[in-house]
């Protein structure tokens, strides 16, 4: 009997949450077709699409030098805990450093990040960067994708994920047709202004990458998001569903007990398997260590929300301090098991360069104090809330799911009461899918697209 109210009291607890949640009424949301987030008085756009390069000033490198040089890394190991469960070892730390300073070439990275056609144009106020990446003459079907990015990464995530897209063929992927790739910096990262007025949100941004992409000339075009990516293009999948073809995503963005059957589903696959079709989650799949490790993992989530310039100033000053908050992500959401290794396990995806290219990024653009206002601050964020959890998606939707996804691992026994699911795969990755597995991610989004049609 006493196992049998273990069982019973968690699952009638969260059917009671779903159903409550789903009584509540349908919020008339009323949603802004225009705004204004630049300095100053409110004035038209200028439309023009203007080439960008990065070029930093030699003076920004000179400066890091000095930071790195003089950095503090004081804290020492425990005595009995030499791996990242308390964040970034110590020890990792001191031998990044030493990298950063003697072996990391920022110009051999700004050539890297200048082979592709960058630019930027005005909208609501801001001036937003984007690549715009054509594929060969030879294709002769092509389809606009807009890929969106998250934190704590920015569009260096897609530099090995672009090429499969536009020239599938090159990289042993089977396709008639290829993809112009839109990948736009969220405004607040990378080389896209700031909002310099509050209540910028997911749903203004998802405005924002839609009034580029009708600009770049594309009133229908596919999507492709994960993290704040994945949000972002829900919302603008939601919102504005006759100008998306079809949406791929490598996380499911879902507010706990959004759907009733969704969450009745969640609970009989953690009490009876053999109900998820996945084999793979069949073996494990439990919401309540999933929440667990939630709660372990996303304590910075709620600094970055509700107090982003405080955590942000410091982190700004520092760049090792940068480097360690941003790239033990790196280790943590690419697989939890990672935690229990000295290194962080974070050379086993990625290199030393890539990782230091992610923190370059955000240094020499003064970024995490501005990205963390634009995506994470909890004002202004009541009607994304609502659109997450009550509109249900008709359009198309696939999801590729990461076997060690820290925030999703979703079944598609969940998924299908929120999104049309029409295509679903799982992959051996983490949450960073297009910087990890570009070609098993883009295997799926050509299969997804060839599957529709």
């Amino acid at each position: 009997m006493g196992i049998l109210k273990l069982i019973l009291v968690p699952v009638a607890v969260g059917v009671f949450i779903a159903t409550v949640w789903n009584l509540i009424p349908e919020k008339e949301v009323t949603l802004e077709e225009n705004n204004f987030y630049g300095s100053g008085k409110v004035r038209p756009d200028n439309t023009e699409i203007k080439p960008f390069k990065v070029s930093v000033d030699e003076k920004v490198i000179d400066d890091l030098k000095h930071r790195l040089q003089n950095s503090r890394i004081s804290h020492s190991v425990l005595e009995d805990s030499d791996d990242f469960y308390y964040g970034f070892n110590s020890k990792q730390l001191l031998k990044l450093r030493d990298y950063w300073l003697n072996k990391y070439d920022w110009r051999k990275q700004e050539a890297i990040l200048n082979q592709f056609p960058q630019f930027t144009t005005e909208i609501e106020g801001l001036q937003v960067h984007f690549l715009r990446v054509q594929p060969p003459k030879t294709y002769k079907i092509v389809k606009p994708i807009l890929v969106a990015h998250g934190w704590p990464g920015n569009v260096f995530e897609f530099y090995k994920f672009i090429p499969l897209l536009t020239d599938p063929k090159k990289h042993g992927i089977n396709s008639d047709f290829a993809f112009e790739v839109i990948a736009p910096s969220i405004p607040g990262y990378g080389w896209s202004e700031q909002p310099k007025k509050t209540g910028f949100s997911q749903l203004a941004c998802a405005r924002v990458f839609r009034k580029l992409m009708l600009r770049l000339g594309y009133s229908k075009f596919y999507l492709q998001g994960g993290d704040w990516g994945a949000i972002i293009t829900s919302l603008l999948t939601k919102v504005y569903p006759d100008n998306v073809i079809a949406l791929h995503m490598n996380m499911i963005p879902a507010m706990p007990g959004a759907s009733f059957m969704g969450t009745f589903y969640d609970f009989l696959g953690w009490l009876v398997p053999s109900t998820l079709s996945s084999k793979e989650l069949q073996k494990n799949h439990n919401p309540f260590a999933k929440f667990g490790n939630l709660i372990v993992e996303t304590g910075y989530m709620h600094i970055q929300a509700t107090k982003p310039d405080t955590a942000g100033t410091s982190l700004n000053d520092s760049p090792i301090g940068l480097a360690a908050y941003i790239i033990e992500k790196f280790s943590t959401w690419t697989n939890l098991e990672y935690r229990a290794l000295p290194d962080g396990g974070l050379n086993k995806k990625f290199t030393n360069d890539e990782l230091l290219t992610i923190v370059m990024i955000y240094w020499t653009n003064g970024n995490i104090v501005s990205c963390k206002d634009s995506t994470e601050n909890s004002s202004s964020i009541d009607d994304v809330k609502h659109l997450l959890s009550k509109r249900y998606v008709a359009v198309p939707t696939a999801h590729a799911s990461g076997l060690n996804e820290l925030y999703d691992r979703c079944p598609i026994e969940v998924s299908r009461y929120l999104y049309n699911i029409t295509h679903y795969t799982e992959i051996d990755m983490g949450h960073f899918a297009a910087f990890e597995a570009p070609k098993p991610l883009a295997t799926s989004v050509f299969k997804f697209v060839k599957d529709l049609e």
